[in-house]
């Protein structure tokens, strides 16, 4: 039996789960705030080339652009929405992340569309999600079968969405490096390295290069893993775009298995992001998980972690979800069974973790962030 909350679909055990921790009409109010984008929309400045406040003050000829109150890296622009979108006539299916990336105001891409039946360049039409949610209204920049065929090129500039961020890949700054666009929750992870007195980190899950470029801007040097090439020339995209490819060593490998592979490798701190079930993720616009999925997810991310507290005194573990298996859970049993020890962090906008104390937590109806789970883990090695 699945219950749906806003398109978000969950089996019972995992609403059981999540019941554990929270009220029903806070777990409403938790997938009702996923299902749309937080107020702020964030990017980190490269601090490596340009000033935060000379970076806002050139992106306010664009857009307005303010200050973050803790974070010195952080800028941030008001999100719109929601808005009326344009009925037409023809329509394109976009798959699900293209969708909730034309949901945010971005262009269609021809990756991203799955069909586009009778759609001729020129014509106006609807992108909507694979479940038919309309989400944005725009103009056909090519044949509606070229866009299937082809698999590159812009596919609908959009002229209309439900809600509207900043378009910033076309600008000059993106451009030259100047920042990075990633979410708020997410910049605490190089703060916290910095904090830690890190001079290297070994990145256990670094693709696409958020958390890893943003140690290397701090000038500290990174060796960064992810187990596929695409994964790994996206991550090194990025750090030459933001000249910051000199302090990342970037390497392909299942960094389950780097204590045994590479025997010498050490850092200060380790970085610790794995693969979860993403129910933080902001906007999401449907999805289907269950608490099996969630038991296996778990398992998988202690692997991670065992490793990481062999190749580093500290280890920052963090993940873009909400449940209780993959985070706190996970930080107990690394020290029941592994002898680790949880720092408490200072994180102020971040609440207490769940029965951990040194834990801490970002949720979408509260802060009006992505969801996020942070801990500090302090290797017995």
């Amino acid at each position: 039996m699945f219950l749906d909350f806003y398109g978000i679909r969950i089996d019972q055990a995992l609403y059981s789960h999540l019941l554990q921790y929270m009220g029903d009409s806070e777990i409403d109010a938790l997938f009702k705030s996923i299902k749309r984008p937080p107020g702020r929309y964030y990017i980190r400045a490269n601090t490596a080339k340009i000033p935060p406040e000379v970076l806002a003050e050139r992106l306010r000829s664009y857009f307005n652009v303010y200050r973050d109150e803790l974070l010195e890296e952080a800028l941030w622009a008001p999100v719109e929405g929601p808005l009326e979108v344009p009925e037409a006539k023809r329509r394109v299916i976009a798959e699900k992340i293209a969708a909730e990336s034309v949901y945010m105001g971005s262009d269609l891409y021809a990756p991203g569309v799955l069909k586009a039946p009778g759609v001729k360049a020129g014509d106006e039409v609807n992108v909507v999600s694979p479940d038919g949610q309309v989400v944005g209204y725009g103009v056909a920049e090519m044949d509606g079968d070229d866009m299937v065929k082809m698999r590159r090129g812009l596919a609908v500039r959009i002229l209309r969405s439900v809600y509207k961020a900043p378009k910033l890949r076309g600008l000059k700054e993106y451009e030259e490096g100047l920042f990075y666009d990633q979410s708020y929750p997410a910049m605490w992870i190089g703060v916290l390295a910095k904090r830690l007195g890190a001079r290297r980190v070994v990145d256990l899950n670094a693709s696409p290069g958020g958390k890893a470029t943003h140690a290397a801007q701090l000038g500290i040097a990174v060796v960064a893993f992810d187990r596929s090439r695409p994964k790994i020339d996206r991550l090194l995209e990025n750090a030459r775009r933001l000249g910051l490819e000199a302090l990342i060593d970037a390497v392909v490998h299942d960094s389950r298995y780097l204590d045994r592979d590479f025997p010498r490798l050490e850092g200060d701190v380790a970085f610790v992001d794995p693969p979860c079930s993403d129910l933080g993720v902001r906007p999401k616009l449907s999805q289907h998980s269950t608490m099996e999925e969630v038991l296996r997810l778990s398992k998988y991310q202690r692997q991670f972690l065992s490793v990481a507290l062999k190749l580093a005194k500290y280890v920052v573990y963090s993940t873009c979800t909400v449940t209780y298996a993959e985070n706190e859970d996970n930080i107990n049993w690394a020290v029941r069974e592994l002898g680790a020890e949880v720092l408490g962090v200072e994180i102020p906008p971040a609440l207490p973790g769940w029965g951990c104390d040194g834990c801490r937590r970002f949720m979408p109806h509260v802060q009006d962030t992505p969801g996020f789970f942070i801990a500090v883990l302090k290797s017995n090695r």
